[in-house]
């Protein structure tokens, strides 16, 4: 993969050097604060998601033009300033702390935004969870939508949403569905766009294996439990179903639902239903963490980050599923330290941002380093001469 843009810490295109001066002499903003987590592409925009883990950040949700051509571009706030900034009065559009983002084939942009500032040290909830939808073709609030409070664990304190995947085609706007994986307390909200309307699912798959939290990144030791985190989408069929893929953060087995079982709200809320309804596919081997994961129909293929291995691994689904047929087709220790996100755009490429998280965390970070990068690659030559270039053979 080839460097994209890589930074030592991150910073704003503000519009001028005074107010940045003033933010930082207030404490509304410190580079040290700031850790990329979420990335998308669209068109000639890449988004970024920096969420307010600590006090510090002012914009979280925020793009980069891929005209720019520096190694450490700075970021723009999307939509605006106002509407990610904690001093002005909140809109409708206002994101507080975004995790992941997608952009779906219908040109919109989802957000799922926590609401939480401070999380690793004091945490505070500013705004309820919510769901916020822009329009990209004008840069506009389309939709946002509270989620429930009966669908997040003990008021946000258990909860975490950790991933936000939209299940829709361009022939079929109106009928998309949004999947949020909760890896904090290890559920599943589905959201309709067409009925405006959420509910949640419990399973067994979404938990983490208790024999696989010790986690270790670039020889920092730590314990997660994150359950379910990576979702991927599989091939669209005429009658709009699909294969959703999903694996827990905590853990290396892979598991597989049909869409129309997640999208049955009546299934959903009979848990001795759904609960058949799902398979484990098999075990991608030891110490092969994921964040997140992303298929590309055109090659069967789904690509995996792989955070203990510093790298990206591959699996054809046309294959079985274990550890020789995941193999890792990328691996740097340097450039790829916690590659935390995947994602694929329409022309064919591979997208990951590594961050370094685990130093971040436990406030280890060398910022005279460069700690963030953006690496890209297309996605057909990532896996030539592997076992997932069925084509090759």
């Amino acid at each position: 993969m080839e460097e994209k843009y890589a930074w030592k810490t991150m910073d704003y295109n503000w519009p001028s050097d005074e107010d940045r001066d003033a933010a930082i002499k207030r404490g509304f903003y410190n580079p040290e604060s700031m850790v990329i987590l979420g990335i998308d592409r669209w068109r000639d925009m890449l988004f970024v998601t920096v969420p307010r883990w600590r006090s510090g950040v002012v914009s979280t949700l925020n793009y980069i033009s891929l005209f720019n051509t520096e190694r450490s571009p700075k970021l723009e706030p999307y939509p605006s300033w106002d509407d990610n900034s904690l001093e002005t009065e909140h809109t409708l559009s206002t994101v507080i702390s975004a995790y992941r983002l997608q952009v779906d084939h219908c040109d919109r942009l989802w957000v799922v935004d926590n609401g939480l500032e401070n999380i690793l040290e004091k945490r505070t909830e500013i705004l309820r969870p919510a769901i916020v939808i822009f329009d990209l073709t004008r840069h506009q609030l389309l939709r946002r939508f509270d989620l429930p409070y009966e669908q997040i664990k003990n008021n946000m304190v258990d909860t975490f949403f950790a991933n936000i995947v939209v299940d829709c085609s361009e022939e079929n706007c109106e009928d998309a569905h949004a999947y949020i994986a909760d890896a904090g307390s290890f559920g599943l909200i589905v959201y309709s766009f067409k009925k405006n309307k959420s509910w949640r699912i419990e399973h067994n798959f979404f938990h983490i294996d208790p024999t696989a939290g010790a986690f270790s990144v670039d020889d920092v030791l730590f314990t997660w439990t994150d359950g379910v985190f990576g979702v991927a989408l599989g091939h669209l069929n005429e009658d709009f179903s699909r294969d959703v893929y999903f694996h827990s953060l905590t853990g290396w087995k892979e598991f597989i639902v049909s869409n129309k079982v997640l999208q049955n709200e009546n299934i959903a809320n009979n848990s001795d239903l759904v609960y058949t309804e799902f398979r484990i596919l098999g075990d991608r081997g030891p110490n092969s963490y994921s964040t997140t994961h992303v298929f590309d129909d055109s090659l069967d293929v789904i690509f995996f980050t792989q955070v203990a291995k510093h790298g990206i691994a591959c699996w054809n689904i046309r294959t079985p599923l274990n550890e020789k047929t995941v193999p890792l087709i990328e691996q740097d220790d340097v450039a790829l330290i916690m590659p935390i996100d995947i994602s694929l755009d329409n022309d064919g490429f591979i997208w990951v941002v590594s961050n370094r998280m685990p130093h971040f965390i436990q406030r280890k970070m060398n910022f005279e380093d460069f700690n963030f990068r953006v690496m890209v690659a297309k996605a057909s030559d990532l896996i030539k001469g592997t076992l997932c270039d069925l084509n090759g053979f």
